[in-house]
């Protein structure tokens, strides 16, 4: 019995990726349906980080439809799936120990003084700034943001609603990422509040 649902799984994984080969995007919200909370899982796991954990999810499924030519169907495309994520995971976690090591030059005394009154005020400062981020960036960009981030839609999902490519959505979503991360910086919030949101989530159950 388990022979045959294994079988049976193979062969309907197979036909998913025939169809996805003839640009079947039913096919492919079916594959990114039925994998992508676990690959969201695996990122958060290693990232800490929903947001940074969303756009791994993102950046494997934008690979897989731009590679879907070139997925042997005869192999598991869970293992093709997970590979890119992993790939993924360890570039964005040489990323994160890039950026901690700007943390590091924060003085202990700057560190040592923060406290609660100061999240709040952090926290105040960084959604102010944002806005004024936000308010830089053209109005394409400011939508894809939204949709990616407050709908949580995939770069497919907001180019069928746009009218654009997803390849067009992920250049918009880092464009307005760049905007924001250098507005933020260039007002001192940036790290600090990295700081803070690692504290955070550190002290979470």
């Amino acid at each position: 019995m388990e022979d045959f649902k294994s079988n049976q799984n193979n062969y309907e994984e197979s036909r998913l990726i025939s169809l996805l080969k003839e640009d079947s995007e039913y096919a492919f919200q079916l594959i990114y349906d039925k994998h992508r909370n676990r690959i969201y899982n695996t990122a958060i796991r290693f990232l800490k980080s929903p947001i940074i954990a969303q756009d791994v999810v993102q950046e494997v499924f934008l690979k897989l439809w731009f590679e879907r030519n070139n997925i042997n169907e005869s192999k598991p495309l869970e293992a093709w799936l997970y590979t890119v994520a992993k790939n993924n995971i360890l570039n964005k976690l040489r990323k994160i120990a890039s950026d901690w090591k700007a943390i590091d030059n924060l003085s202990n005394s700057q560190l040592q003084t923060i406290n609660n009154t100061d999240f709040k005020l952090i926290d105040k400062d960084y959604k102010r700034y944002l806005d004024l981020a936000l308010s830089q960036l053209s109005d394409q960009q400011k939508m894809v943001f939204t949709l990616s981030r407050e709908e949580k839609l995939t770069y497919i999902q907001i180019g069928q609603k746009m009218g654009i490519s997803p390849l067009t959505v992920k250049t918009h979503l880092s464009r307005a990422l760049y905007t924001i991360r250098k507005q933020l910086a260039s007002n001192g919030i940036l790290i600090i509040f990295l700081v803070l949101m690692f504290f955070l989530s550190s002290c979470t159950p």
